[in-house]
Order: structure tokens, then sequence, then C-alpha cells
């Protein structure tokens, strides 16, 4: 083959290649933004208050937790900034608990006593049980049954994603 010859193969190559660029032009890019989520949950304390401090041995009620005894509509347990879709795992709620009764409610709501079910944007708390939790300040309500000598037992609520 005469260099000339493969000269103009490669120059045909070229010229192809340079169409096929041309015509692999970009129309339209667009980049989608970051998207933040709506809201975080923030515990205010480690270990929750009771109100009221004791109970009576034989009693049944309702129990508060928050971050302060004395001040638990000013003191809530833990806050969520936005909606939050979260699932509570709960450890060793047990009796004298009632394990239907334990439940989240806005800590300065109009209804801040009482039955637990009844307090102001109460949502029951069930293990295991994904729980959408608006924008908010909340304190615990736990209702118990029968307390025996020993009293209430400490038990624990984490919040997982």
């Amino acid at each position: 083959m005469r260099p000339g010859k493969n000269l103009w193969l490669v120059s045909l190559l070229a010229i192809l290649v340079a169409v096929g660029l041309v015509a692999a032009v970009l129309l339209i890019q667009q980049t989608q933004p970051a998207v933040p989520t709506s809201g975080t949950l923030n515990a205010n304390c480690t270990t929750t208050s009771a109100t009221p401090t004791n109970v009576t041995l034989g009693g049944n009620g309702q129990i508060t937790f928050s971050c302060n005894s004395q001040t638990p509509t000013t003191s809530p347990a833990f806050t969520a900034s936005g909606a939050v879709l979260a699932t509570p795992t709960v450890t060793n709620f047990l009796a004298p608990y009632n394990s239907t009764g334990l439940f989240i409610y806005v800590a300065n709501g109009a209804v801040n006593t009482g039955a637990c079910s009844s307090r102001t944007g109460a949502i029951r708390v069930t293990d295991g049980s994904s729980t959408l939790l608006p924008v908010g300040a909340y304190n615990y309500c736990a209702k118990y049954e029968a307390v025996g000598p020993t009293g209430l037992p400490q038990f624990t609520v984490a919040w997982n994603l």
C-alpha cells in the first residue's frame, strides 16, 4: 500500500469520528440539589425525671417522665425539630407498667396531666412500630397498675431510623 492511501483512510476515519462527536452534542444537563431532612430528634437529657417522684404501694395511675420533675411542662424529655419517622425500641417496660400504656405527649400542651392517652398530642409508643413524630417538644407518660414493694422499674426508650 502506498503511504498516501493510508493517509486518506486515516483522514476519512478522523472525519467520521468528528461527525460522530458533533452528533453527540450535549443538549441539556441539569443538576438536582441535595435535599436535607425535615427534622431531627434531640434528647434534652440522658436520664429523665419522674413526676410524681414516688408512687403509692398497691396504687394505679400515670407517671410523667421529663427532664425536670419540678417543671415538666418547660423541661421536655426530647424535641423534634421537624417531622421525623422513627421506630422506638422499648427495653424493660415491665409490670407494674401497663404494656400498652406508654405514650409521648406535647410537654406544654393544654392537657398535660391525667390519662396518658388524653394528653395533648398523645402518641402511643409501641416497641418496634414506626411512628411519625410531628415537630414539637415531648414528655413520656406511662400507665401503671398495682405497684409492688419495689416501686416502678427503670426502662429505656431508644428512637431509631
